[in-house]
């Protein structure tokens, strides 16, 4: 179920940003098809998701990354469409931004938690210092996942 809350989050960006353009008068206002195109992409990886994928031959998929890669392919496919203008990259970059916003919450959490599990001092760290410590964690951290991801799928096959 928390998988279904989190497509709802990314789907409901999708709105937010379509308000947020259609209002902002410092920049192009994207065709509503740009926007349907989006959503679309998001329920084929909803659906593809929620299907059982036979794990025969494929690489374990981090939902993130799918969710970046069929942006990414919006972004393309509105680029290359003639009867579309094509949308300001923001559009997409915000709604990338908006996928990752729940990697960064935990690594933000977690960091917080190292910090205050060793009573260390982070007093007179400065705030980019920490965000490169959390972007070290969250890195490091995918990197973790995913070979636990891997080996779970070849244990699997």
């Amino acid at each position: 179920m928390a998988k279904a809350n989190f497509f709802d989050i990314i789907k409901a960006a999708v709105n937010e940003v379509q308000k947020k353009n259609s209002a902002n008068p410092n920049e192009p206002t994207a065709d509503a098809s740009v926007f349907d195109l989006l959503q679309g992409k998001l329920q084929d990886v909803e659906n593809n998701w929620n299907t059982k994928r036979a794990t025969k031959g494929k690489k374990p998929v981090n939902i993130v990354d799918l969710i970046k890669s069929k942006i990414d392919e919006a972004r393309k496919q509105n680029k290359k469409d003639p009867n579309v203008e094509t949308a300001p990259g923001s559009i997409f970059d915000q709604i990338i931004k908006k996928a990752q916003a729940k990697d960064t919450r935990r690594a933000s959490n977690s960091i917080k938690s190292i910090i205050e599990e060793y009573n260390l001092d982070a007093s007179k760290l400065n705030p980019q210092a920490l965000k490169e410590i959390q972007h070290a964690f969250q890195t490091e951290l995918k990197g973790l996942k995913d070979k636990y991801a891997k080996g779970i799928h070849d244990l699997t096959k």
